[in-house]
């Protein structure tokens, strides 16, 4: 009978902790953690790569790669609104007509079929492959005024022969 009514006692506490700890609960605000666009990401050629709209308007807004997290073309006029999810890289740049219409083609990529997305991977290609000269160029301007400011690597081999072994 007292173990009866310890186990009774134990569980009334019990009862009225959840319906305190209950009525102390709030409903979180849903809206303003829904956000109006979409976020598509996916490996092309070979680097991780996301497309995202940030206002919700069906056309992309950024485009970055996933081990940066740098906004590396952008919607042109949208420079404010990128500029508050991430940074730019920097050699960013606005998206031309033809990596617009194909990076758009990419938020619907759930309707897509297999020969549609072999499409869009050589439509990225040929974009890449059309800006890379440009890419290379700001990348190597980059890389001559940190290469100045560096201290000159030591030489490594990857051959065991080469190694200077004491």
């Amino acid at each position: 009978m007292l173990i009866l009514n310890y186990c009774k006692k134990k569980c009334l506490l019990l009862l009225v902790l959840i319906a305190a700890l209950e009525g102390c609960a709030i409903t979180p605000d849903k809206t303003a953690q829904q956000t109006k666009g979409v976020t598509v990401c996916d490996s092309y050629l070979i680097l991780s790569m996301c497309v995202q709209d940030l206002d919700g308007d069906g056309t992309v807004d950024i485009v970055y790669f996933t081990d940066t997290n740098e906004a590396f073309m952008y919607q042109e006029g949208k420079q404010d609104l990128v500029a508050e999810v991430m940074p730019f890289h920097r050699c960013a740049v606005p998206l031309d007509e033809g990596m617009q219409t194909t990076t758009n083609r990419i938020l619907d990529r759930g309707d897509l079929s297999l020969i549609e997305e072999m499409s869009i991977a050589k439509d990225l290609l040929s974009n890449y492959i059309a800006a890379k000269p440009t890419i290379d160029a700001c990348n190597a301007k980059f890389e001559d005024v940190s290469d100045d400011d560096r201290e000159p690597e030591a030489d490594f081999s990857q051959f065991e022969e080469d190694w200077d072994l004491e």
